[in-house]
C-alpha cells in the first residue's frame, strides 16, 4: 500500500493562544483510503483539514511543531497556489468558495487557472455536474441556489480539478437525505473505481460509513481513537437506542388549542429570475405546535420560512401572523414576538463579542443591565458557550456559531420560533440538546416551526409534519398518522421506513 500523506503534529498553536488547537496527531493516509474524521463541536476537525491542505501555515498563521507531507513533500515547501495538484479541498461553508455569477463559470474557474483547454474544460464541468446530481444547472445563477445546491456546486468545482486526494469538510451538511445518500454513493464509486483518496469530516456519519474504511475520532484537538467503520457503527447504535427509548416514553402527542399563530393563504413566490420559490401554499400554524417542514433541497422550505417572517413578500396570496397582516405597519411588532434562526448563522451574527451578540435584542427593548447580564449568562450556559462570552464570534467554530445564533434568539423568549436547520454543524448529542430545548418550549406554549433535513429528529420531536414537493405542500399530517403515509413520503424522496443501517448493499438488504 502506497502512503501518500503523513501527518505528524506535536502541537499547533494560533497566535495569542496558549492552548494548542491540535496536539499529538500522528497518522498516515494510504492511496485509496476513505477516511472519515468525526468529533464534537470545536474539537479540531476543520483545523486538521486546514493543516493537511497547507492552508495552515500558508494562509492561516499558526505555530506548527511537527511535519505534514503530501506525496513526499513537506507542505511548507508547496506554494498554496500549487496545492490543487495534490488535493481538492471543499470548505465547510459553500459561500466561501462560490465566486462566480453562474454555475458553469464557478466550476470552470479553477480549471481556467490551470489553463485547461476549453473543450476539455467543458467536458470536466459537465462530468462534475453529473457526479453531484446537478446536470442542466450550467446557466443557473449561483445567488438563486439553495444551500444544498450551493454545496453541490462547490463540490463539483473541486471534483473537476481531478486532484488525487479529495478533502471535504461537512460536504452534506445542507443536503436532504436523498442528496446525502446519492452523494456518498458517488464518492464511494470514485473511491473504488478510480482509487480516489478521500478524507471527509462529518459530525453525523452513519450514512457514509457504508463507504469508509477508517474512522478517526478527534476530541480537544487530539485523535483519541481510530475505529473500523463496523465498530464505530455498533457503538453509536448503543447510544441511539437509549435516546430513542427516552424520546418514545416522554414525547407524546398533546392536545393543541385552536388559536392560530400564522395563516398562509394561497401564497406563491417567484424570485426575480422567475424561478419558483413556492406555489399555492395554504397552511395554518397553531399555538403550541411543533411543526416540521421537510422536503428535498430546492422544494421551497427556506422560502416559506422567509415569507412567514416577512423577509420575502408574496407574489400572490396573503400571510397573517398573530392575526396581523405582514405589512410595513405591522412588521416590527410581529417580529418582536418571533425568533428566526437562519440556516447559516453568519447571516445574523454581527457583534464584536459573544456577550454583545446575545444581549443585543435585550438592549433594544430597554431592559435593565442587571437583567440583561443574567439572561445572557443563562442563555450562553444552556448552549455551552458561557466560557466564550468575551471573545469575537468569528473565532468560534461553525457549530459554535450555530449555538450562538440560537442563544441570541432564545434570550428574548419569543412566542413563535422559526428554526431553519438548527442542528446543522452540530454533533448528534448537541443536536439532541437543541431539540430538547425546543420541545420544552413547545410544551410550555411556544410555537416552533422547524425546517429540517433530519427526518429522524423531525419524526421524534414534531406533532405535525408538512412535506413540500416541487414547491407545493404534498402532505400536512399529524405525527401519529405518519405510518399511514410512509409510501407517499418515500415517493417524494423522504424515506422514513428504516434508519440507515451499516453496509447497505445494492439489492436493498442490510448487513449489521
Amino acid at each position: 500500500m502506497e502512503t501518500i500523506a503523513k501527518i505528524k503534529i506535536e502541537k499547533l498553536v494560533f497566535p495569542h493562544e496558549e492552548k494548542p488547537a491540535l496536539k499529538n496527531i500522528d497518522f498516515e493516509i494510504v492511496r485509496g483510503d476513505f477516511i472519515v474524521i468525526t468529533g464534537g463541536v470545536a474539537s479540531g476537525k476543520s483545523i486538521l483539514l486546514h493543516t493537511i491542505t497547507g492552508a495552515i501555515p500558508h494562509y492561516h498563521d499558526a505555530d506548527l511543531t511537527g511535519k505534514v507531507t503530501i506525496m513526499g513533500q513537506d507542505i511548507k515547501n508547496i506554494p498554496l497556489n500549487r496545492m490543487s495538484n495534490y488535493v481538492g479541498y471543499m470548505m465547510q461553508e459553500p459561500q466561501n468558495q462560490i465566486i462566480s455569477l453562474d454555475v458553469y463559470e464557478d466550476i470552470a474557474f479553477g480549471l481556467g487557472n490551470l489553463e485547461i483547454p476549453l473543450e476539455q474544460m467543458d467536458q470536466r464541468v459537465k462530468t462534475a455536474l453529473q457526479l453531484v446530481g446537478l446536470t442542466g444547472y450550467e446557466s443557473r445563477q449561483t445567488a438563486a441556489l439553495s444551500g444544498g445546491q450551493a454545496q453541490r456546486v462547490v463540490l463539483a468545482g473541486v471534483l473537476a480539478l481531478n486532484a488525487p486526494i479529495l478533502i471535504l469538510d461537512q460536504p452534506t451538511a445542507e443536503l436532504d437525505p436523498q442528496g446525502r445518500n446519492d452523494l456518498y454513493k458517488r464518492l464511494g464509486q470514485l473511491n473504488k473505481t478510480q482509487n480516489l483518496t478521500i478524507v471527509l469530516v462529518m459530525d453525523r456519519i452513519e450514512e457514509v460509513l457504508n463507504y469508509a474504511n477508517r474512522v478517526l475520532y478527534i476530541r480537544a484537538g487530539e485523535i483519541v481513537k481510530e475505529y473500523l467503520p463496523e465498530a464505530y457503527y455498533m457503538e453509536q447504535m448503543k447510544h441511539r437506542r437509549g435516546r430513542i427509548k427516552h424520546l418514545s416514553s416522554s414525547n407524546k402527542d398533546q392536545s393543541r388549542p385552536n388559536e392560530i399563530i400564522a395563516k398562509i393563504s394561497n401564497v406563491t413566490y417567484l424570485y426575480k429570475n422567475n424561478l419558483l420559490g413556492c406555489e399555492d401554499i395554504n397552511l395554518e400554524i397553531y399555538k403550541g405546535d411543533f411543526l416540521s417542514v421537510i422536503g428535498l433541497n430546492g422544494s421551497g422550505k427556506s422560502t416559506l420560512a422567509k415569507l412567514i417572517i416577512g423577509l420575502l413578500k408574496p407574489s400572490k396570496g396573503e400571510i397573517k401572523v398573530f392575526d396581523q397582516p405582514l405589512n410595513k405597519g405591522k412588521l416590527a411588532e410581529i417580529r418582536s414576538q418571533v425568533g428566526f434562526l437562519f440556516q447559516n448563522p453568519d447571516y445574523q451574527i454581527f457583534a464584536s463579542t459573544v456577550e454583545e451578540e446575545v444581549g443585543f435584542s435585550l438592549k433594544l427593548r430597554g431592559e435593565q443591565n442587571e437583567v440583561i447580564g443574567q439572561k445572557i449568562d443563562e442563555s450562553l450556559k444552556f448552549v455551552g458557550l458561557l466560557d466564550y462570552k468575551n471573545i469575537h464570534p468569528h473565532r468560534l467554530s461553525r457549530g459554535q456559531r450555530q449555538l450562538l445564533a440560537l442563544a441570541s434568539i432564545l434570550v428574548s423568549d419569543p412566542e413563535f420560533i422559526i428554526a431553519d436547520e438548527p442542528t446543522s454543524g452540530l454533533d448528534e448529542n448537541q443536536g439532541y440538546m437543541i431539540m430538547d430545548k425546543l420541545r420544552h418550549l413547545s410544551k410550555n406554549g411556544h410555537t416552533i416551526l422547524l425546517i429540517s433535513h433530519d427526518l429522524t429528529m423531525a419524526k421524534d420531536y414534531s406533532n405535525r409534519l408538512v412535506a413540500l414537493h416541487k414547491n407545493r405542500i404534498q402532505l400536512d399530517i399529524s405525527r401519529r398518522d405518519l405510518d399511514q403515509h410512509l409510501d407517499t413520503l418515500k415517493a417524494i424522496g423522504l424515506n422514513f421506513h428504516n434508519p440507515i443501517s451499516f453496509r447497505e448493499v445494492e439489492d436493498g438488504s442490510l448487513q449489521a
